[in-house]
C-alpha cells in the first residue's frame, strides 16, 4: 500500500482502532459490544492484514508460534472423546485472541499507532468503572465495602483487574514518552481507580499486582539520575513520605474492607491450586495429545478451567502443542532481558522487562491466550520491544 496514502489514512485507522477496543471491551453496558466484536474487530483485522501483508506473522517469532499453536489445536477434532461444543467455543476464542494479537503488533509496527492503543485501554478502564457506578455496584466513597456480590458485575469480577493492569502500563509508557502534565495526572488517577475497582470486585490479583507494578515503576523504572545531590536527597525523602502516607492509608482501608476475608480464604471452592493440581493430573494421563481445547472442564470437579495459562495449555493441547503457546510468553521476557542488559539505566528497557516479567506471573491467574483484549495488549508490548530494539541498532 502506498506510504503517502497510509500516512493520510493513519488518523482514521487510529480512531477506528480506538472505537474497536472501546466498544468491544467496554461497550456491554450500552449494548455496543456486538458492534465492536462483530463488525469493527474483524474490519480492523482485515485492514491490518492489508497493511501488514502478514509480515508480522512470519518476521516475528511470537506471532508465528501463536499461528502454529492455533493451527495444530485443530488436531483435537480427531480425538475420540472430544466434546465438540466446548471445543468450538474455545477455538473461536483462541482465534479471536490471535486476531487481536495480530492487530496489536501489526498496527504498532507498520503505522506506529501505539498511542491510540494506550489511550483506548485507559478509556476502557474508565468506562467499565463508570458503567458499574451507573449501575450502583461501584461507589467511589465506599469502594472498599461493596454492597454488590462478585456475580453482580457486568463482566467477570476479575476482568476489571486485567484491564486495570493494561491501563496502568499504558499510562507508564505514555509518561516515559511524553512526561507532561496529562501523563503525570494519569500516573495518579489510573492507579487509584484500579485499586478502588480491585477492592470493589474483591480481586486479590488485581490489588496485589497494581500495587506491585506502581511501586516498581516509581522506585525502579522511573528512577532518574539527578546530579544535584540536594535534589536527589529531596526526591528520596519526598518519595519516602508519599509511600509512608500511602501505606498507612492503605492499611486503614484494607482492615475495614470486604477483600480482607477473601485474601485469607483457603476454601476448596476458591482454591485455584486445586484446579491446577487436577490439571496436572489430567495432563499426566494425556501428556502427548492433551484432552482438546475447552475440554478440561469435563475432567474438573468444579467444571472450571485451571485459571492458569501454562497448565491449561499442557492439559488441553499436550506437551508439544502446549509448549508453543508457553514459548510465546517466555520469549519476549528473555529478549527484553537481553535488551535491558545493554543499558540498565534506560527506563523504556526497564518498563518492557517489567511488563513481560509481570505477565509471566499474571499468567498464573487466568488463561490469557483465549482473551483477545489480553493478547492484543501483550503483542502491542512485543511490537514496542521490537521498535526499541530497532532504534538501538540504528544508534
Amino acid at each position: 500500500m502506498n506510504i503517502q496514502l497510509l500516512n493520510r489514512l493513519r488518523p482514521f485507522i487510529g480512531f477506528l482502532l480506538m472505537a474497536t477496543i472501546v466498544l468491544y471491551y467496554a461497550g456491554l453496558h450500552w449494548g455496543l459490544q456486538s458492534l465492536g466484536f462483530g463488525i469493527l474487530f474483524p474490519l480492523t483485522f482485515v485492514i491490518t492484514l492489508a497493511i501488514d501483508k502478514s509480515a508480522s506473522i512470519f518476521q516475528r517469532q511470537e506471532m508465528l508460534l501463536f499461528l502454529l499453536f492455533l493451527i495444530f489445536s485443530f488436531v483435537a477434532v480427531f480425538y475420540p472423546n472430544i466434546d465438540f461444543e466446548k471445543f468450538n467455543f474455545t477455538i473461536t476464542k483462541i482465534l479471536a485472541a490471535f486476531m487481536g494479537a495480530y492487530i496489536g503488533i501489526g498496527l504498532c509496527n507498520k503505522l506506529d499507532l501505539e498511542d491510540y492503543f494506550h489511550i483506548a485501554y485507559i478509556l476502557v478502564l474508565i468506562l467499565i468503572i463508570f458503567a458499574e457506578y451507573s449501575l450502583g455496584t461501584f461507589n467511589p466513597v465506599t469502594f472498599y465495602a461493596p454492597s454488590a456480590a462478585r456475580s453482580d458485575f457486568l463482566y467477570n469480577a476479575n476482568y476489571y483487574s486485567y484491564i486495570a493492569l493494561f491501563a496502568n502500563f499504558s499510562v507508564f509508557r505514555l509518561h516515559l514518552k511524553y512526561r507532561n502534565t496529562w501523563t503525570l495526572g494519569g500516573l495518579i488517577v489510573i492507579p487509584i481507580l484500579a485499586i478502588a475497582i480491585s477492592f470493589t470486585t474483591q480481586s486479590r490479583s488485581g490489588l496485589i499486582f497494581i500495587i506491585l507494578i506502581n511501586a516498581l515503576f516509581w522506585f525502579w523504572v522511573n528512577k532518574t539520575k539527578i546530579r544535584n545531590p540536594i535534589y536527589a536527597i529531596f526526591r528520596k525523602v519526598l518519595m519516602f513520605l508519599i509511600s509512608l502516607a500511602f501505606v498507612l492509608q492503605f492499611i486503614n482501608i484494607y482492615t475495614n474492607s470486604s477483600i480482607e476475608n477473601r485474601m485469607s480464604s483457603t476454601s476448596n471452592e476458591e482454591s485455584r491450586g486445586q484446579l491446577i493440581k487436577r490439571g496436572i493430573e489430567v495432563f499426566l494421563d494425556h501428556p502427548i495429545t492433551g484432552v482438546g481445547a475447552g475440554n478440561f472442564i469435563n475432567y474438573s470437579p468444579t467444571r472450571h478451567m485451571t485459571h492458569n495459562n501454562y497448565t491449561e495449555a499442557l492439559v488441553e493441547h499436550g506437551f508439544f502443542i502446549g509448549l508453543l503457546i508457553i514459548a510465546v510468553f517466555f520469549l519476549p521476557f528473555f529478549k527484553s532481558f537481553r535488551l535491558y542488559l545493554t543499558n540498565k539505566s534506560n527506563p523504556e528497557y526497564k518498563l518492557s522487562l517489567l511488563f513481560f516479567f509481570i505477565f509471566l506471573l499474571f499468567n498464573n491467574i487466568y488463561v490469557f491466550y483465549r482473551a483477545s483484549n489480553s493478547m492484543m495488549f501483550f503483542f502491542l508490548m512485543i511490537g514496542i520491544h521490537y521498535k526499541l530494539l530497532e532504534t538501538k541498532n540504528q544508534e
